[in-house]
């Protein structure tokens, strides 16, 4: 998982108590504080690319957040000179080398793509932004403060910003609000789509403004916390698997016009995709991954009528929010027209994920599937064939799982591949059949 030819520094890049006290000694070499490294969030494409977000914890220093993109050893010098030249905004001590290992080390909030970030946590300019864009009017003694939730490293950044007015003037009291940026102008599309579902569908956030200028899409405030594993295994788990399942059925059931779309022609694609990733980091399960696709694909039945829709292509736990057993859903991003079967595929696959990582019996998982399935099928307008969602569980398991925990370097959940290549494959078996007992649908 490690090993990678062009970047063979990935495996000490990994190691915190390697990239401790090299970090410590190129940004503050004087101090005699300890430093505490963590490793956050990964992203690796053998070969190709690596980013890793380094955490360091300092009495003197606080918190301070990094992330370290890897260069082919030799070359880091000479890809620093260039991507200082792009960015002539660039504060001292913004950008930095390391030649050992060696990488590119970007101080939070600059980011080799979101240039915009520094920008969007100046909240002197977003007050100024925020009354531009109409989404609040202006107040001389009003207050701003923000947090940043999610920050993916040259992909996308979120942030809360909470305003609070004047007791004498109640029109902005409590007013929260949420900014997304891109690294590119994918958010105008992001904000399209939303556009089209404000008033469709009221069990998300509300697209509220899109800034051209810090490719910044703004949204409204969803109640409720997010939703986790241990919520569905409560004595109102059943209560929110149903409302899940009326959510999801509930988006699928809205009317959009997006150029995006998602067809089992690209579920095919990444499958492949799984196989050539695996096969890279990991030689042995690879194989298995390669035989699971072939089946897979053997396996698929063609539709010349395909049903389409709109769909959320990000259905994952942690996008539904949960206030009062009701769920809200979030982070419409990938949101665009395709199959039902594969939108709820990736929900089912995702609850496998959470359940197996909790040490949770496959039949506890199985009952709350067919409980969500269940729900969609009294809520939704498209009807549902069994085995065709079934296939996609079996696939979302592979392309979705399984590559996603390669690709982020999560040892955790490649250790535990065999038990999701498991239920895949029970699934491929029973998408075979017609029908199952007692009209269950696992």
């Amino acid at each position: 998982m490690k090993n990678d030819p062009v970047f063979p520094q990935l495996a000490d890049a990994l190691n915190p108590a390697v990239m401790g006290p090299l970090l410590q000694a190129i940004l503050d070499p004087a101090s005699a504080d300890s430093v505490t490294c963590h490793v956050g969030e990964k992203r690796h494409k053998p070969g190709k690319s690596a980013t890793i977000v380094y955490r360091l914890t300092s009495q003197t220093h606080g918190i301070q957040q990094f992330t370290g993109r890897l260069c082919e050893p030799g070359q880091a010098s000479q890809v620093f000179a260039i991507e200082c030249e792009k960015r002539p905004d660039l504060l001292d001590g913004a950008l930095r080398f390391l030649p050992k290992p060696a990488m590119l080390l970007w101080a939070f909030p600059y980011d080799r793509k979101l240039s915009q970030l520094p920008t969007l946590l100046n909240l002197n300019l977003i007050q100024k932004k925020l009354s531009q864009l109409g989404i609040c009017s202006p107040a001389l003694d009003q207050s701003i403060t923000c947090q940043v939730l999610h920050y993916l490293p040259e992909r996308s950044c979120m942030i809360r910003y909470k305003l609070q007015t004047p007791a004498a003037d109640h029109s902005n009291a409590g007013l929260t609000l949420y900014a997304k940026t891109y690294a590119d102008a994918a958010g105008a599309e992001v904000f399209a789509n939303m556009q089209q579902l404000n008033r469709q569908f009221t069990s998300g956030a509300q697209a509220l403004a899109y800034d051209c200028d810090t490719r910044t899409l703004w949204q409204s405030h969803v109640p409720g916390k997010t939703l986790c594993w241990a919520d569905l295994i409560t004595a109102d788990g059943a209560a929110i698997i149903e409302s899940m399942g009326r959510c999801v059925a509930g988006l699928h059931g809205c009317k959009i016009t997006t150029p995006s779309t998602f067809s089992d022609a690209d579920v095919l694609r990444d499958l492949w995709q799984t196989v050539t990733l695996a096969r890279q980091t990991i030689p042995a399960l690879g194989l298995r991954i390669q035989q699971a696709v072939s089946d897979l694909t053997a396996g698929l039945k063609v539709d010349e009528t395909p049903v389409t829709a709109t769909i959320h292509h990000d259905l994952k736990l942690n996008n539904f929010l949960l206030d009062l057993n009701v769920v809200g859903l979030i982070d419409m991003d990938c949101v665009c027209c395709g199959d039902p079967a594969a939108d709820l595929g990736s929900l089912i696959a995702n609850l496998y994920l959470n359940g197996l990582r909790a040490a949770a019996d496959v039949v506890v998982i199985d009952g709350l599937v067919n409980r969500l399935v269940a729900s969609y099928s009294a809520h939704n307008a498209h009807g549902l064939n069994v085995s065709h969602l079934r296939w996609h569980v079996a696939a979302a398991l592979i392309h979705e799982v399984c590559r996603r925990s390669l690709r982020q370097l999560d040892e955790q959940r490649i250790a535990a591949m065999p038990a999701y290549l498991d239920v895949s494959a029970r699934y491929a078996a029973l998408s075979q059949q017609t029908g199952s007992a007692n009209n269950a649908f696992v």
